[in-house]
């Protein structure tokens, strides 16, 4: 307290010691006037700078530009520059500041932007852009949801208009960082209207980047969604004459799933439009991506004879010397418990069978996972320069859905799941009939061992699922 009186006592001088000397005020700091101070504005393409007179000196410059129709704030120095994407006649207001404070008054300049070269998106400033007027309503509801490599979530700054963020960890997959760009304002779409959109995506590293324009009240009801690879750098993210939906509010999604950590991100000039509403721009067409046909997978002929008990069945060897993982759910809880063990409770081995009981109802898939390969000392290794064919058959007491896949198994993890070898997929099994699977012929796989993927989640409670008659072997 004491110490606050004597900053009040020692103020209070001060001001008393100017006001008996108004000689002495004269030398005190003013407030400045940008009063007879003219911008000079240099012009080269779409760059403008903005600078004091030259010989100008104690003052600092700040810089209002009206590109968006408004005076707004665009930074300040001597110089300044800033790009302008839009051609057209702008102004600016400066307004000077010094040690006391920034001037009341401001200078203006006239100029004229001739248009950029080559394409840089749709007219952010249109009167077309109907993203615009919600996002000037305020941007207060949009969020981030970011889990890289799935291994929890964790929060993001951002920022908003610029739209900014920087990814927090290494991604590996699509949706694991998320940016939701909400509207203060609705913005609404109209299934009889097809539409145009752009944005400028900036980049410090480059990345895989998903762009979605989305109902708000269902992620199904989308514009569109599409995934490009852009580089480190300033893109121009757009498309054109899209089939449009009805929804009354939508909101804009990026993702930079496919990204390394430390990726600084800044989004700006979002425009989105009635594709027959002509902003002036002149846009490309969107060069449709080029899918490759699927590589034609050769199966066995109807011929082909697998032997389950003759010598070349590879999985003999692993017979009597086999590992297994579990992860059961109860119900439609997600509340397993990985397992890895050499003896299942709920399993009954008799040679080349495995008959195990899934004790609970589930109601989804990937809640009864079961995986099965040879133990150490009996791994089944594949060679890239031989072929293989594998076949087995499941069973069931009731009607139970399934799912199968064989894997290189991995040395890491409870599961040991490596890189995909070859998959069915979602089948179902009809109670007292033998399911037959068989795979394409595998070519061009080396590996130590195999990893047998199944999954039975969506089951009924007290099932018996039998696995039988695994045959692996080379396709001659």
């Amino acid at each position: 307290m004491k110490k606050f009186f004597a900053l009040l006592s020692i103020a209070a001088l001060a001001f008393a010691t100017v006001a008996c000397n108004p000689d002495d005020q004269k030398d005190q700091p003013q407030l400045p006037s940008a009063a007879g101070i003219t911008p000079v504005v240099t012009v080269d393409g779409t760059v403008v700078t903005f600078a004091l007179p030259q010989g100008t000196t104690g003052l600092i410059p700040i810089w209002y530009t009206n590109e968006s129709g408004d005076f707004a704030f665009a930074g300040q120095g001597n110089p300044f520059q800033k790009t302008f994407f839009d051609a057209g006649t702008f102004k600016v207001r400066m307004y000077v500041s010094n040690s006391v404070g920034q001037s009341a008054d401001y200078a203006e300049a006239e100029f004229t932007v001739e248009g950029q070269e080559g394409w840089n998106g749709y007219n952010y400033n249109s009167q077309f852009n109907i993203w615009k007027a919600g996002e000037d309503a305020g941007m207060d509801a949009s969020y981030t949801w970011c889990s890289p490599g799935w291994a929890g979530e964790v929060s993001v700054p951002f920022t908003t208009n610029p739209y900014t963020l920087t990814v927090p960890g290494t991604c590996s997959d699509k949706w694991q960082c998320q940016f939701h760009l909400v509207p203060g304002a609705d913005v609404a779409l109209s299934a009889d209207k097809n539409y145009d959109f752009s944005c400028i995506v900036e980049l410090s590293k480059p990345a895989g980047v998903t762009v979605k324009v989305t109902d708000k009240a269902s992620d199904d009801n989308f514009l569109f969604v599409t995934t490009e690879d852009l580089v480190a750098g300033e893109n121009v993210f757009w498309m054109k004459n899209v089939k449009g939906v009805d929804a009354t509010a939508i909101k804009v999604v990026f993702d930079f799933g496919y990204s390394e950590a430390g990726n600084e991100v800044k989004i700006t000039r979002i425009t989105l439009k009635d594709h027959a509403n002509d902003d002036g721009t002149n846009a490309p067409d969107k060069e449709e991506p080029v899918v490759p046909e699927p590589p034609v997978e050769e199966y066995p002929a109807d011929s082909y004879v697998f032997d389950v008990n003759g010598e070349g069945n590879l999985w003999k060897a692993a017979l009597g010397n086999e590992m297994f993982f579990y992860y059961f759910c109860n119900g439609g809880e997600w509340n397993g418990t990985e397992t890895e063990t050499a003896e299942p409770s709920f399993l009954v081995k008799s040679g080349n069978s495995y008959a195990i009981t899934l004790e609970n109802s589930t109601t989804s898939q990937w809640m009864d996972q079961f995986f099965v390969w040879p133990g150490a000392g009996s791994y089944i290794a594949l060679s890239d320069s031989k072929k293989y064919a594998l076949q087995l058959k499941l069973s069931a007491t009731v009607d139970t859905p399934a799912f199968f896949k064989i894997e290189q198994w991995a040395e890491g993890g409870p599961k040991h799941e490596g890189a995909n070898i070859w998959e069915k997929g979602a089948v179902s099994i009809k109670a007292g009939e033998d399911l037959v699977i068989t795979s394409k012929i595998i070519s061009g796989v080396a590996c130590d061992n195999v990893n047998l993927i199944f999954d039975f989640g969506g089951c009924t409670a007290g099932a018996v699922v039998t696995i039988k008659d695994i045959c692996l072997q080379e396709y001659k």
